[in-house]
């Protein structure tokens, strides 16, 4: 209607995570954008698939698949493996070690999928390369006539200035702009990744030392100890060296403002529902 100053459409497994000490809420961040870049149309977030966090999952337990079916041989088992590594001494300390005892692996159900998918595969600033493919967007409705997912079709200056040319899949500065993922906030997508393709997820990822294995092949998280900060690309964090994840090279990153702050919103609202 006439009074919706800002729009946007998202699916249920995309976080919008405000970053930084400056906005209280993402009102009052569109507020301020309103106050300050009146030309500013639409806004728009890079997105890259997030991984779910090994050390947040549990064992397969639910019908037996073509590759989940729950039975393994100690033989094959990721703890006989890890047992004959330079790193296997350090099984017995870990805690979690359910996960290398089981072909697949699945979310916790007592655990949010913001938890579980805290794990960002880049550092930020998200890579311009191919991450601006499948941004969302907020954007002002005065201006954006027709949006399809992930980009404004129709514009108010297709109307205004017909013959004018404009870039593929994107408006020229200043009517969209890209938010700062450093300052502002980013795009958490917490897209499932289903216990099938995890089959196995301790053949796929290197162990820690190992130079051979490919990092692409993992499809499951492995935190760094570093997290994404509100100021800087890294900032050293927090990771219990007692973990499964600290058997394996690293493939993504926590960001430290989910961590510690709307994580723990998100569950206590939940509980408040409950």
């Amino acid at each position: 209607g006439s009074d919706t100053t800002w729009m946007a459409t998202l699916d249920v497994d995309e976080y919008l995570i405000l970053v930084g000490d400056e906005y209280t809420s993402l009102r009052h961040w569109l507020e301020h954008i309103t106050e300050t870049e009146q030309s500013t149309k639409i806004l728009s977030f890079f997105q890259t698939r997030a991984l779910p966090n090994i050390d947040t999952m549990v064992p397969y337990d639910g019908n037996p698949t073509g590759v989940c079916n729950g039975e393994i041989n100690d033989g094959d088992s990721a703890s006989s493996l890890l047992a004959r590594h330079k790193w296997g001494k350090k099984l017995n300390r870990l805690n979690g070690t359910d996960v290398l005892k089981s072909t697949c692996v699945m979310k916790d159900p007592n655990k949010t999928y913001m938890e579980t998918y805290n794990c960002e595969p880049t550092v930020h600033p998200k890579p311009d390369s191919y991450a601006w493919r499948a941004k969302k967007q907020i954007y002002r409705p005065d201006f954006v006539l027709n949006h399809f997912v992930h980009y404004s079709l129709v514009t108010r200056l297709i109307l205004d200035k017909p013959l004018k040319e404009s870039p593929r899949f994107a408006e020229r500065r200043p009517y969209e702009r890209r938010v700062n993922e450093l300052t502002e906030g980013y795009l958490l997508h917490s897209k499932t990744t289903v216990p099938d393709s995890t089959s196995q997820w301790y053949n796929e990822c290197p162990q820690k030392g190992d130079t051979t294995s490919k990092k692409d092949k993992c499809a499951v998280g492995i935190p760094a100890a570093e997290v994404l900060g509100e100021k800087s690309l890294r900032e050293k964090g927090n990771i219990q060296m007692s973990s499964v994840s600290s058997l394996f090279e690293s493939n993504c990153f926590r960001h430290s403002r989910v961590l510690n702050e709307w994580v723990p919103k998100l569950e206590l609202a939940l509980r408040n529902i409950s």
